[in-house]
């Protein structure tokens, strides 16, 4: 396979999970302040044990967050509910994945559940994007960073190999605007303690709605979760080398 062509075939799971977190975001608009009311609503309508607690960004004030982008979308609220986090914001909501990750169906299911719930509120004047976002760490992986990735980088007579480099590239497929981050070497810390090492693979895929409305939204999201799912995957698995996915023990159907 050459390092253009896309794989035509991807694993169902594998058996060295490197998913350390997945996001599903909304970003929207709304004359209420919906980080203060849905938390409420979401602990007493979600069925599963749930901790709530606020963020250090709730001590910035609401007008310089809402003026300053650097902090629009910073969310102020979080909710542990399960295996999953939902993050809320004054003009953001998301629900993100725990390690371990137990694979799409189920993190779908508690998108839908989560999302349902806030959209059926009336609160939301306008949604202007969606996204996926799934960050993996090859932890402890035995060979170098750049043979973990399908990786043609070179500066004059410089090129990745045996080297520590960091790339970012952005690209649209069709409605799909991605980002594809590759870092030779981070460090994770693990909520439940103990850390992850090693290079990382970062790709976040976004829709620009351009201002769509709650109901319609809603309408579209378990088609766009999947949308949004399989083309981030896609993108994944294109940019792992061979010897980075036999690593990682694939299954097939």
């Amino acid at each position: 396979m050459s390092g253009t062509e896309a794989r035509t075939r991807l694993p169902k799971k594998l058996g060295k999970q490197p998913l350390v977190e997945a996001i599903f975001e909304m970003r929207f608009e709304s004359q209420f302040p919906v980080s203060t009311i849905w938390p409420g609503i979401l602990y007493s309508s979600l069925a599963g044990d749930k901790i709530m607690e606020q963020l250090p960004s709730l001590s910035i004030p609401k007008e310089i967050r809402d003026a300053d982008p650097n902090f629009a979308y910073v969310p102020v609220c979080r909710i542990s509910w399960g295996n999953y986090w939902i993050l809320i914001g004054d003009k953001v909501f998301a629900v993100a994945t725990k390690i371990p990750y137990n694979g799409w169906d189920e993190f779908k299911a508690h998108i839908l559940g989560a999302y349902t719930t806030i959209l059926q509120t009336g609160m939301i004047k306008s949604i202007s994007r969606c996204s996926m976002k799934c960050i993996d760490i090859l932890d402890s992986v035995p060979f170098e960073a750049s043979e973990c990735f399908r990786l043609q980088c070179s500066i004059g007579e410089r090129d990745a190999a045996g080297s520590t480099f960091h790339v970012n590239i952005g690209f649209r497929d069709q409605d799909i605007l991605h980002t594809l981050q590759v870092i030779s070497l981070m460090t994770m810390n693990i909520v439940t303690g103990g850390q992850l090492v090693g290079p990382l693979l970062d790709v976040d895929s976004v829709m620009e709605l351009g201002g769509e409305s709650s109901d319609s939204f809603l309408s579209k999201l378990s088609e766009r979760a999947d949308k949004l799912h399989d083309a981030n995957k896609r993108i994944v698995f294109d940019s792992l080398s061979e010897k980075a996915l036999e690593y990682l023990e694939p299954v097939y159907e």
